[in-house]
């Protein structure tokens, strides 16, 4: 049995250590709410950018489609972004065709010049039936070739306010005529951003 002058002892020691205790709690308490108050980000994912192109019977393709950057960043996170990301760039073509491919994808930003986003493949052309597999840079496909100056033209106008339309567009050849008229390329763009949640 524990004596009364034993535990009389122990007594002022635990009440320091609980004050002291709770004095650390709040003032950590204090400093996390500060943190998370000033310039807290969180990282979202982005709707993905797919521009599906039907080619034409002639061996020389180009396609564009337009998209509002604003329909693919969350309402709550628009004009708060404050910086992007691409996680992968995806190509890959619906149809048969015996022929060869290669194309270049390009991104243009408002009234700007077009800048090259991917080439595919990294040089000459390959078999239009490698991309009926989807090729992704994520799985380090060696028949895409990413290009800084058009990641570099997205990844900017992601911080523009008003967020920019942007037009993306795909030009290439085919190797063998005639075409058949229903050939499609599809490139798939998948964004990531930071942005501010306060």
């Amino acid at each position: 049995m524990v004596s009364k002058r034993l535990v009389n002892l122990c007594r002022p020691r635990i009440e320091t250590l609980s004050v002291g205790l709770a004095a650390v709690l709040l003032s950590l308490s204090t400093i996390g709410s500060s943190c998370v108050n000033e310039n807290a980000h969180v990282s979202v994912n982005l709707s993905p950018i797919v521009g599906r192109y039907k080619l034409g019977t002639n061996p020389t393709f180009f396609g564009t489609i337009t998209v509002k950057l604003d329909s693919i960043v969350a309402r709550d996170y628009k004009n708060k972004i404050r910086q992007g990301r691409i996680y992968d760039l995806k190509v890959r073509v619906e149809g048969e065709y015996g022929g060869e491919v290669a194309g270049i994808a390009a991104v243009q930003a408002g009234n700007g010049d077009p800048k090259q986003i991917l080439r595919f493949p990294r040089t000459g052309s390959v078999n239009w039936s490698v991309y009926r597999q989807p090729q992704s840079l994520l799985g380090n496909s060696i028949y895409l070739l990413p290009q800084p100056e058009g990641i570099n033209e997205l990844l900017s106008a992601l911080l523009a306010k008003p967020l920019p339309d942007i037009t993306f567009s795909v030009v290439g050849t085919l190797s063998i005529a005639p075409v058949p008229d229903n050939l499609y390329v599809v490139v798939e763009v998948y964004l990531q951003a930071d942005a501010e949640i306060n």
